[in-house]
């Protein structure tokens, strides 16, 4: 029972730290930036070959998906390509099978280079891109890459064997000698939670060879290029576009992973400091059980209270607006402790 009292006044000041967190989330967020209007990527084959910006009335987006288009349907009809440049208006014209490709314009060159000369960097790439698509497209080509994938088929299943003998025979039993010891209490859980996390481990382990293999097999062949090009692209606009913004900075879905992983690893590592605490250091100062339990509870809040203040502060957010978290902090704080020193009167 007494126990039971003593993880319920942890658990309350776990939840009153939760409560203040999406509290203080709230109170800061406010709408995300917009967009600016950025250089978007000219790609042929799910390979980007240079970047262009936006020229009046037309986004950089929009002349990109019709140089895009040209390319792609002049790829696919396997005649021979030519790629030349010419002044029309004034300005570098590329032309493609003597059709207009794209109009080079001042804000295409990089500072320090003209647009004429920028124009002549991306017909050499225009051209090296298109001679490598209609290369990837022959027979022989298509050969090759069958057994290329093959082989790395067949390297993945082997990596996936390798992976679980090890992980059974060499790893798993260090891991398991590692890892401090259950309480007395706890016999019959904590094998099973350790068999979980390693073959938890093992599964993302294995997971990771057979993405690494179909994302080499996706780049062998130009129409797998393409879907796995296009499902990148997205992915990253999802995880890398603005989400909240906290004072004057903005997150992404990238950044609040981030976030999570720091702080569940700030979660382990006190974790795993206190356990050593109270079977290392307070069984030997011969301190009732009670005790050791306050102390490493104190301990490991006080530790969790300083370290996330300082993953915030390397995170990036100005932890001087975090004052409702301090106090929301503070106030669970004082509830736990008080519990804590009735279960020691009680002990």
């Amino acid at each position: 029972m007494t126990t039971h009292r003593l993880f319920s006044a942890v658990w309350q000041i776990l939840q009153a730290a939760g409560i203040a967190l999406i509290l203080t989330l709230i109170f800061l967020l406010t709408p995300a930036i917009a967009q600016k209007d950025i250089p978007a990527s000219v790609v042929l084959d799910g390979r980007e070959i240079f970047q262009i910006s936006s020229s009046g009335e037309y986004t950089a987006q929009e002349r990109a998906e019709l140089v895009n288009s040209l390319l792609q349907e002049a790829v696919q009809e396997r005649q021979p390509i030519q790629i030349e440049v010419e002044q029309r208006n004034g300005l570098p014209t590329v032309l493609l099978n003597d059709r207009h490709l794209v109009t080079v314009t001042e804000r295409d060159a990089p500072p320090g280079s003209t647009a004429d000369e920028q124009a002549r960097v991306w017909v050499r790439r225009l051209r090296t891109a298109v001679q490598q698509a209609q290369q990837q497209r022959t027979v022989e080509f298509l050969q090759w890459a069958g057994v290329i994938a093959l082989g790395v088929v067949a390297i993945a299943c082997l990596l996936h064997w390798g992976l679980g003998q090890f992980w059974q025979r060499s790893l798993r039993p260090s891991l398991a000698a590692i890892l401090p010891r259950p309480e007395a209490d706890e016999d019959t859980e904590h094998p099973q939670a350790l068999n979980i996390l390693l073959g938890l481990l093992l599964a993302i382990a294995r997971t990771g060879v057979w993405l690494g293999a179909a994302l080499y097999i996706t780049n062998l062949f130009p129409l797998t290029r393409q879907w796995g090009y296009r499902i990148f692209n997205s992915l990253v606009a999802s995880f890398t576009s603005p989400l909240i913004t906290l004072g004057q900075s903005s997150y992404s879905l990238t950044d609040l992973l981030v976030l999570a992983f720091m702080l569940l690893g700030l979660i382990i590592f006190t974790k795993m400091v206190t356990d050593l605490l109270k079977s290392r250091i307070l069984q030997m100062t011969g301190v009732n059980r009670g005790a050791q339990e306050a102390v490493a509870v104190i301990l490991r809040y006080a530790m969790l209270f300083i370290g996330s203040l300082v993953v915030l502060q390397i995170w990036g957010l100005d932890i001087s607006s975090l004052a409702i978290l301090a106090s929301a902090l503070g106030v669970g704080i004082g509830f736990g402790l008080q519990d804590i020193a009735k279960i020691l009167a009680v002990v």
